[in-house]
């Protein structure tokens, strides 16, 4: 138990850490396009530190839909098999030291001070590049996670890939696997606009010699070219039609580890999805020769990402679900399976609203439009929102400050209804602090830090 004293300056040496990676090495124009010299860029920054991310052999996890889960089922199994584990997913829900989970902690504020104090020197120098065509704030906070787990002398780590794959940021890992989630259109912008395309960029993780475990499905033949192309053993999953249980519970039937009953505390569709790839994963590992038991990934499925269908409380029931593009959007209002919703509902960056408001629409009573003030990061206006939600048929109001528009929400929503918080991660983040304290979430290692209320699943 810390002292309000120590409690005071572990938050301020945490704050000061976050500052730089997430304020004082961020660049506020736009850098020149080249997708190659990005690629070299993080290689080189990597090479500078000593290259740490090949301390350890690595599963790499790329896709549009489900990559942080399928990355937590994996780490927590590896986990539970004795396996010291390391997982970094990105971007953070409320504390960045969630990027770097070791163990089933995340790291101490000790562990992200020396990682960015190892960091600095070579982010400074990188950062008065004006030339640089890679994000020093990206490759800055992928090398946070690498040196903390090269400290903690990692037997394997889950990195989660950024955007795209081919020309993402995450570069010369060890590889034991790649593995590669359902498909779909998002960040079209950077990836093109074509399921093509996105495919052909997810591929990249894809290397010679290396198994791809990856979900059948759209794109499916553009990793195959890409498998063939490399030489790469290309695993398929078959996750369209698997439904869990109506207990929560899902059945499969592994190549390896024979049958596996999995819990997985929903009836949601995309869970079952997100847990069979995840669970074909660790059988292709278990096949190779890891020691990986289906008891393990009995343990290591029960584990959860905050923020994923999460719900925080009842009458109303507030739930909170992190899903930003179309797509996720869609599996949101599938496993929730409820009309007259209360939707708080913000957007960052170039997603226009109106795609994930229209799989919304049929579902939502009452919409309240917030935005987001993100520094280096364009926000849609809480106006812009309102206004396409009005357009969708929606009753719709703006109110610019989130937390206003929260207990806004909270009224509007009927005791028995349910009140629904989504479209930017970022969102779901700065809301969550309500019932889990911030400050409570970097001091305890946790995304459920106690005293906490019980949070049931949805």
């Amino acid at each position: 138990m810390l002292s309000p004293d120590q409690r005071v300056r572990t938050l301020e040496a945490y704050r000061s850490a976050v500052r730089f990676i997430d304020r004082d090495i961020v660049r506020m124009t736009p850098r020149r396009r080249s997708p190659e010299g990005k690629v070299r860029a993080a290689l080189q920054f990597n090479r500078a530190l000593g290259d740490p991310q090949r301390a350890y052999p690595s599963v790499q996890v790329a896709g549009t839909s489900g990559k942080g889960s399928v990355c937590q089922l994996i780490a927590a199994t590896l986990s539970a098999a004795g396996l010291r584990t390391g997982c970094h997913t990105s971007p953070y829900l409320q504390a960045f030291t969630e990027k770097t989970w070791i163990d089933g902690s995340y790291c101490s504020v000790g562990q992200l001070v020396a990682a960015v104090d190892g960091v600095r020197p070579t982010a400074e120098a990188y950062a008065a590049d004006d030339d640089c065509p890679a994000s020093v704030h990206g490759m800055a906070s992928l090398a946070v996670s690498y040196l903390a787990f090269r400290e903690a002398r990692l037997d394997v780590a889950v990195m989660e890939t950024g955007l795209g794959g081919r020309f993402d940021l995450v570069q010369g890992l060890e590889r034991e696997l790649s593995v590669i989630t359902e498909l779909g259109l998002d960040h079209t912008t950077s990836l093109g606009p074509t399921l093509d395309e996105i495919a052909w960029h997810k591929a990249g993780i894809i290397e010679r010699g290396v198994p791809c475990v990856a979900s059948r499905g759209r794109g499916w033949a553009v990793l195959e070219a890409e498998a063939r192309a490399v030489g790469a053993p290309l695993i398929a999953v078959d996750t369209g039609s698997l439904r869990p249980r109506s207990d929560g519970s899902l059945g499969l039937s592994l190549d390896f580890l024979g049958r596996v009953d999995l819990e997985l505390g929903t009836r949601a569709p995309f869970a079952a999805r997100n847990a069979a790839l995840a669970a074909a994963a660790l059988d292709r590992l278990a096949a190779a020769g890891w020691a990986i038991e289906p008891g393990h990934l009995r343990a290591g499925f029960r584990s959860r990402l905050p923020g994923r269908l999460e719900r925080v409380a009842e009458r109303p029931r507030i739930v909170l679900d992190c899903a930003h593009n179309a797509q996720k959007v869609a599996a949101l209002r599938t496993a929730l399976g409820a009309d007259g919703l209360t939707v708080i509902f913000a957007a960052t960056g170039s997603r226009s609203p109106e795609g994930l408001l229209e799989e919304l629409a049929g579902s939502t009573a009452g919409l309240v439009a917030t935005e987001l003030d993100l520094y280096g990061k364009a926000c849609v206006a809480a106006e812009e929102i309102a206004a396409s939600g009005t357009a969708l048929g929606i009753a719709a109001e703006a109110i610019a400050e989130p937390r206003a528009a929260l207990e806004r929400a909270i009224d509007l929503t009927p005791a028995g209804g349910v009140l629904l918080i989504t479209g930017s991660v970022y969102l779901v983040g700065l809301l969550r602090d309500r019932w889990y304290p911030t400050d409570e979430v970097v001091l305890q290692r946790t995304s459920w830090p106690v005293p906490a209320p019980s949070a049931a699943p949805a």
